[in-house]
């Protein structure tokens, strides 16, 4: 199978001046780029000729830090996104309630909401979700998933009163008299009511008829290929997650790439238990390596950082957060990856998480060189300094950046870290200018997988309210295209197949309705994927 593109932009993302005229795609490789007659001449007879009229071919998009099954998962729960106030919340679970069978019990559970655009300013408690309803579980997620809110029937079921201590990494909300209000802060705090939503589910915090791995996959891979990206991540998988997501693999689910990071706490067998997994994709699937989460969010005032958030709603003491594992569980994580040579990729969205992380890197990485030679990777890097940045430079440490975070919380940040810290959240310009390695991402499903707003959000670098922030921190379009393209082959090590459009590359492509190398910068987001190519074959057309 022979097809050949020409007449339109070619982003070759080699070299930002390359303007070769076509394309030539064979059996899913790129077989021939350069002037058109001799691209022509080399080929065969029946060649499928596409005129691009125009528009724009470039490699396809290739995700850096995401969550595929858990985006289809969500994609079965109350919607709580567009909620603008606590009483749009209960409406909508109560109008999912109304359309059960009766006796239904099955948990209620949403995702997505998100305080900062509720007009209350604040988290629902236990007792707004106990106007829906006290007869069964209710459980809101927070748009981070780093937080959630669970009814009385949670609460109470659990066991939760006033003496219950927080569990180490986590933190239970509480009323003005000491007793749980519902909010549960980190994974520790809100596995207590795992039993309760998931019973028999192995702890997950998913209904087992919501968290079916086909169905799931099948809606997240239609929303990522929609947005022109063919390599996605799960990016800290459980072993049920893994286990769905080869059950997926081998029905055929998976319509692109997944690379699978299982999170260190369950565990650093995985690659000897799905030992077919660990070398090549096989049925698009593959290990990558593992996955460390060292604090909390942002947004959520959960991130741990080594100067305490601005106080805000009378809150004189809001202190610096906390890590989720202790430096010696985290020096026994790295070392037990170190020694399989593993990549280790590590969620640090504090600067004190940065600081724990790259000092581990730097100690561990001396006495196991393996551990930087598969390429150690800062998910989120969102406060972390500049002289951190300067130490992640020589141990090769690539910094993941959330980019789209200036967009949808930029004001949040600037109220919980002060104008000078807010202004540097995610900051891609100083990463770059210390040799550091950048790649960009969604962390889908706490975003949508759509990478032109990751573009955008890079580029301009404006909150929902129009406020500039940090606009110092703006990289270039070239830049942000290299993040999301070329550099994030590198950070899985598929540079040599992925990420360029030069001679014996996979054919993974997409065709943009404008080149955003010609577009202004405020105009990137607007640019529409047309056309998602895997591997040679259209598998998704506007």
């Amino acid at each position: 199978m022979e097809t050949l593109y020409h007449s339109g932009r070619i982003l070759t993302m080699v070299d930002q001046d390359d303007a070769p005229e076509a394309v030539l795609v064979r059996d899913g490789r790129i077989a021939a780029v350069g002037p058109l007659v001799e691209v022509r001449a080399r080929a065969s007879a029946g060649t499928e000729a596409v005129d691009l009229a125009g528009r724009t071919l470039m490699p396809s998009f290739i995700d850096s830090h995401g969550h595929l099954l858990q985006h289809g998962m969500l994609a079965s729960l109350v919607d709580l996104e567009n909620a603008r106030s606590i009483e749009e919340i209960v409406v909508a679970f109560r109008d999912r309630l109304a359309e059960r069978e009766e006796g239904d019990r099955t948990p209620l559970v949403g995702a997505k909401y998100d305080p900062q655009l509720l007009a209350e300013g604040r988290h629902p408690t236990r007792a707004d979700l106990d106007a829906v309803t006290t007869e069964l579980p209710v459980f809101a997620l927070h748009r981070s998933m780093h937080v959630a809110v669970g009814n009385s029937f949670l609460v109470d079921g659990a066991g939760l009163t006033a003496e219950t201590p927080d569990p180490e990494g986590g933190r239970f909300g509480r009323f003005a008299d000491g007793t749980p209000d519902g909010y549960v802060e980190e994974h520790p705090a809100m596995s207590a009511f795992a039993a309760l939503l998931s019973p028999g589910g192995g702890g997950g915090l998913l209904p087992a008829d919501i968290a079916d791995p086909l169905r799931a996959a099948e809606l997240a891979v239609a929303d990522y290929l929609r947005h022109g990206i063919t390599t996605a991540q799960e990016g800290a998988a459980d072993p049920a997650t893994i286990g769905g997501l080869v059950a997926a693999a081998g029905a055929g689910a998976l319509g692109l790439d997944v690379v699978v990071y299982p999170v260190v706490q369950s565990g650093t067998t995985a690659f000897d238990a799905h030992a077919e997994f660990a070398g090549d994709y096989v049925g698009r699937l593959r290990l990558g390596g593992y996955k460390m989460i060292l604090d909390g969010s942002p947004q959520a005032r959960s991130a741990w950082m080594s100067e305490p958030y601005e106080p805000i709603d009378g809150d004189e003491e809001p202190g610096c957060a906390y890590p989720i594992h202790t430096p010696q569980e985290v020096e026994a994580f790295t070392r037990a990856v170190a020694e399989q040579g593993r990549q280790l990729i590590v969620h640090c969205n504090g600067d004190a998480a940065a600081q724990l992380w790259v000092e581990t890197a730097e100690r561990i990485g001396a006495e196991h060189p393996k551990l930087l030679e598969a390429r150690p990777v800062m998910i989120h890097a969102q406060t972390v300094r500049d002289d951190q940045l300067d130490r992640m430079a020589p141990l090769g440490m690539i910094a993941s950046i959330f980019s789209c975070h200036t967009w949808f919380w930029g004001d949040v940040h600037l109220r919980n870290f002060g104008p000078e810290r807010g202004r540097r959240v995610s900051p891609a310009r100083s990463a770059l200018d210390r040799g550091v390695r950048v790649t960009l991402h969604q962390d889908t499903p706490v975003t949508p997988p759509d990478m032109m707003l990751t573009l955008w959000a890079a580029v301009n670098r404006i909150s929902r309210t129009g406020q500039p922030v940090g606009p110092e921190q703006r990289i270039s379009t070239w830049e942000a295209l290299r993040a999301v393209t070329c550099e994030a082959a590198y950070q899985y090590g598929e540079e040599d197949s992925k990420g360029q459009i030069r001679e014996g590359m996979r054919a993974d492509l997409v065709i943009l309705s404008a080149d955003p190398l010609a577009s202004a910068p405020q105009d990137l987001r607007d640019i529409a994927v047309l056309e998602t190519i895997k591997d040679g074959e259209v598998v998704f057309r506007a």
